[in-house]
């Protein structure tokens, strides 16, 4: 038996439960074998150094589920959670933001929520006890920089992209290929082809550690076939004594292959490269058989509201088309279920006889048809505001150059509305009125007494982030953001394509973005768990059984009124010599 013990927390404790806990020990005469008891704040997962996630894909059942709107009391104890593993990823990345949420209009037919404001209003609140328990939080930064902003949203601010085809290789495999999520990442198995010429079932982790992974998780798929083979054909060049003979270069995947299993002695290069060349070759597979060239062709169509020419859609064209994918026996019906969900969702008026003749050509089964029933309870209708996309409404004709310049691709047009929010709230043309802040911003001076000693901020990111600017020296230091932090929170679920446009927001405007949610989804996922909407919720995840034996075999020889130790948390950021993990070093 251990002679002493340390108790972390992950999250904070409640006064109540932390004096029923100390009380229950004393009782036990257990107090005198606990050394510490410590408040980490650390109840998220992190899934990339810029995402992370809370790991509650129950919480859309309990929001959104049938018996939501009947149990509002339900609705606010599964916020009050969610607000409190929000405070724990503030006080990781030492910030106490400003707060701005979506305030929906209130629409005849569906069901306003508050998801968002109620949200928003439990987090300041779990900031303002924090911060008067913690007077120094939060740590100074250096550079100084003003607060950050969290913009608090949830899954009804854009209904349409999880069920468009997202044509970027992290979203591609994830939707595509049978793929287990795990808290770090992804995981797949394919088979390879070993040196002696036979064929072995390999499993890769895709995680923050694989390099390659990570450079080209968010390229689109027929970028990424150029980038792989020029990448290849590059270390060829720079490695010709280690081919057995032959040319030096390739023109397809398949050559790629054919080579890189004649380089036995750079196993690492040939690990990576073999199953990223596999995985994107799989994918290419499946965008062929499955018609993904014209089905995301219409997808795009009907989530711009225009073809790739611009010109304005013609809603009995769309319908005529739908009626030829969904008719076709080669159309799965997860894809057929998609297709009619984002017609729903991107109508603005949708015709019940077109949808039971769709239906009729779509044959699907009733947990599909349940899906399409279902879509309702997130209020699809919030979408119309939604695609003012966060700007002053005011009429203004687009460039056609400058948006092909934005989106090369005519398959991947639709831009997801929480980038246009972000992108309104930076440039200051977000509407005020669908979007306010929770409190006016402090104008206070961000300078500091030089004489202060200068702390560092510990960061969500578990190593120096990639996505910034580089610098132009080799010993250059990184590059400051140009502006304060922008943390984004869905509640519902967020889709990959939002994940990568967090990116693409921190690069576009050098500074920290960072994108969390209750779970990332997939679009065949979101479709199952939109078919039990208006069933009985799930069963929660099974929890460690309380432990029945006895604490210490000499408790009764211990002192009953011996006290506790004192109560910390971990809110102080890390000093700079402690290095290692940037969450992990602060403690």
């Amino acid at each position: 038996m251990y002679a002493a013990g340390h108790v972390h927390f992950i999250n904070g404790l409640d006064n109540a439960v932390f004096t029923e806990f100390t009380e229950k020990l004393r009782r036990a005469n257990a107090s005198q074998y606990i050394k510490s008891l410590k408040e980490m704040y650390v109840d998220f997962i992190v899934r990339e150094h810029s995402v992370f996630t809370l790991d509650e894909e129950q919480k859309f059942h309990m929001m959104y589920g049938s018996e939501s709107s009947s149990n509002p009391a339900q609705i606010e104890a599964q916020l009050e959670d969610i607000a409190k593993q929000l405070l724990c990823l503030c006080v990781t990345l030492g910030e106490n933001p400003l707060i701005r949420y979506h305030r929906p209009l209130d629409i005849q037919g569906t069901i306003n929520r508050k998801i968002s404001e109620n949200l928003a209003k439990m987090v300041q609140d779990e900031l303002d006890n924090f911060c008067k328990i913690n007077p120094e939080f939060p740590p100074p930064r250096d550079p100084p920089l003003p607060s950050g902003t969290l913009i608090v949203l949830d899954r009804t601010i854009d209904p349409i992209s999880p069920f468009l085809h997202e044509f970027t290789y992290q979203a591609m495999m994830a939707d595509l290929l049978t793929i287990e999520e795990i808290p770090a990442g992804l995981k797949y198995e394919y088979e390879y082809t070993q040196e002696d010429g036979t064929t072995q079932k390999q499993e890769v982790t895709l995680t923050e550690q694989d390099s390659v992974y990570t450079m080209y998780r968010h390229e689109h798929i027929a970028v990424l076939t150029e980038k792989l083979t020029n990448d290849f054909n590059k270390f060829m060049a720079e490695n010709k004594m280690a081919t057995t003979g032959g040319s030096t270069t390739i023109g397809n995947l398949n050559d790629m292959k054919n080579i890189i299993s004649n380089l036995p002695q750079f196993q690492e290069m040939k690990a990576k490269y073999s199953a990223h060349m596999t995985i994107a070759n799989d994918c290419m597979l499946d965008f062929k058989e499955q018609n993904l060239e014209n089905i995301g062709m219409i997808e795009q169509d009907m989530a711009c509201g225009e073809n790739c020419d611009g010109t304005p859609l013609s809603s009995t064209n769309i319908f005529e088309k739908l009626i030829e994918f969904v008719d076709d026996a080669d159309t799965s019906d997860i894809m057929k279920v998609r297709l009619i969900l984002l017609w729903i969702a991107t109508s603005d008026k949708v015709d019940q006889e077109q949808l039971q003749e769709l239906l009729s050509y779509a044959r699907l089964d009733q947990e599909h048809k349940d899906a399409l029933e279902n879509i309702s309870l997130l209020g699809v209708q919030l979408s119309k505001t939604a695609n003012k996309q966060g700007e002053k409404t005011k009429k203004k004709k687009k460039n056609r150059e400058s948006v092909q310049q934005e989106v090369p691709f005519d398959l991947s047009r639709y831009v997801p509305v929480v980038k246009r929010i972000v992108e309104g709230h930076v440039n200051d043309t977000i509407d005020t009125r669908l979007f306010p802040n929770l409190r006016a911003a402090k104008h206070n001076s961000i300078k500091r007494d030089k004489s202060e000693v200068i702390k560092e901020v510990p960061k969500l990111r578990v190593y120096k982030t990639q996505w910034h600017k580089k610098s132009a020296g080799v010993a250059s230091g990184p590059k400051p953001p140009s502006g304060p932090p922008i943390i984004i929170f869905v509640v519902g679920g967020i889709t990959y394509a939002e994940i990568r446009s967090a990116y693409e927001l921190s690069e576009t405007y050098d500074r920290e973005v960072y994108i969390g949610s209750t779970h990332v989804i997939t679009p065949e996922q979101y479709v199952k768990d939109l078919s039990l909407l208006d069933k009985k919720c799930p069963p929660a995840k099974s929890v460690v059984p309380a432990y029945t034996g006895s604490i210490h075999t000499q408790s009764s020889k211990t002192n009953s009124t011996q006290g506790v130790p004192p109560r910390t948390a971990s809110s102080n950021p890390p000093s700079k010599a402690s290095g290692g993990h940037k969450i992990l070093g602060k403690w």
